[in-house]
């Protein structure tokens, strides 16, 4: 795959990611910096399924580049949940799971040879979904734990700023 087709579906991925956090009311300021993290999670998961990585290892660097470049975006250690989710649709699973889904229907209505075949589709599709589900979480846990290092200045002073005892003086009334 090009350079130019990771782009063109970076930049379609990016699109239907912010779709979907204006469809789930995300807050106007996060809508840009889940624009850009799904851009570079897609993009960092095709340039490294082109390098050779396996589609799990794969997406869990780009689960990990979607907190680490929209903590960056946001400059903070607290990314809002509906950026990482939002940011994070178009690595998901979703052929897997539809195949899962249908799978379970034939599941129930099949019997002989070709519920054996659709049990082990089943297993396969469930397998694949539970891998990628398992590498999303691992990439945002790193990417938490990465951003909570590299804003641990602003953690510190926000810890001094919340303390009470730190008002030098108090009006009474």
């Amino acid at each position: 795959m090009s350079i130019e087709y990771i782009l063109i579906d970076g930049l379609w991925s990016a699109l239907f990611a912010t779709a979907m956090s204006i469809r789930n009311s995300t807050p106007y300021k996060y809508i840009i910096p889940t624009f850009l993290s799904s851009i570079v999670a897609v993009c960092t998961r095709d340039l490294l399924e082109n390098a050779g990585l396996s589609t799990n290892w794969s997406t869990l660097f780009a689960a990990f580049m979607i907190v680490i470049s929209s903590g960056l975006f946001i400059r903070s250690q607290r990314v809002p949940p509906v950026v990482m989710v939002c940011a994070v649709l178009p690595l998901w699973a979703s052929v897997s799971m539809f195949n899962m889904l249908n799978d379970l229907r034939k599941v129930s209505l099949l019997s002989g040879d070709a519920l054996n075949k659709a049990a082990i589709d089943l297993t396969a599709n469930t397998a694949v979904v539970f891998v990628i589900t398992i590498a999303i979480a691992l990439g945002f846990a790193a990417g938490l734990a990465v951003l909570k290092v590299i804003f641990r200045r602003e953690s510190i002073e926000d810890t001094i700023v919340d303390k009470k005892d730190d008002v030098p003086f108090l009006i009474k009334n």
